[in-house]
């Protein structure tokens, strides 16, 4: 939450209105369409009481957008082609799925010009699934199901670079993102033996942990 002056305390409702009603005029009227006036008139509240819970208008839209968003586990399922497709999905489902359509293009421009608004943005809005899918990685590292030279933090960017372009550039409303391909394209150049992944995907799951490495 954006910091504030010290003075009367916080109101949670109003705070929980103010986020709530974000949603709503995002959703409604995209980054383009938000004003301030807006979400107070949805919230019941005063522009200047929202000014001065959030004197900076980006921070109160990533707030509104981490309220939608989750920290997923890391994929764990004894499996690294499945891990790695779940990492995909995961990536889209936050970008994709959880939030309001055409704002995160937009708002990114809008947080470029300042280091700490972007770091923020980032960190809120892609860390955490990016986080989950780096933890994938570097447990199929240690497991030996890929190369030991592979560099997980650069091989996370390269499955997130399909979502990322997509979400910033258009499609993903128009055709689901085929996870499971973008997966085996990178394993194909990354694992130790691909074919032996692809045999790990195919049995049960309560088979998969106990497949000899």
């Amino acid at each position: 939450m954006s910091p504030v002056a010290a003075g009367r305390p916080r109101d949670p409702a109003i705070d929980a209105a103010v986020l709530a009603a974000t949603l709503d005029v995002l959703r409604e009227q995209g980054y383009g369409g938000f004003t301030l006036e807006a979400v107070a008139a949805r919230a019941g509240t005063t522009k200047p009481a929202i000014r001065r819970r959030w004197p900076v208008r980006q921070n109160l839209v990533i707030d509104a957008l981490a309220g939608v968003l989750v920290t997923p586990p890391a994929p764990d399922n004894g499996c690294t082609r499945c891990d790695l497709t779940a990492s995909v999905r995961l990536l889209a489902e936050a970008l994709d799925e959880r939030l309001p359509p055409g704002v995160l293009a937009p708002l990114l421009a809008d947080c470029a010009r300042d280091p700490d608004l972007h770091r923020r943005l980032v960190d809120t809005v892609v860390g955490p699934s990016r986080e989950a899918a780096a933890t994938a990685v570097r447990r199929a590292v240690g497991r030996g199901d890929l190369r030991p030279d592979v560099d997980p933090d650069m091989l996370v960017d390269m499955l997130a670079s399909a979502v990322y372009q997509r979400a910033l550039l258009g499609g993903a409303a128009q055709q689901p993102l085929p996870a499971r391909s973008l997966a085996d394209l990178l394993l194909r150049g990354a694992a130790v033996d691909f074919d032996r992944l692809v045999r790990i995907s195919e049995l049960p799951p309560e088979a998969r942990h106990a497949h000899p490495r």
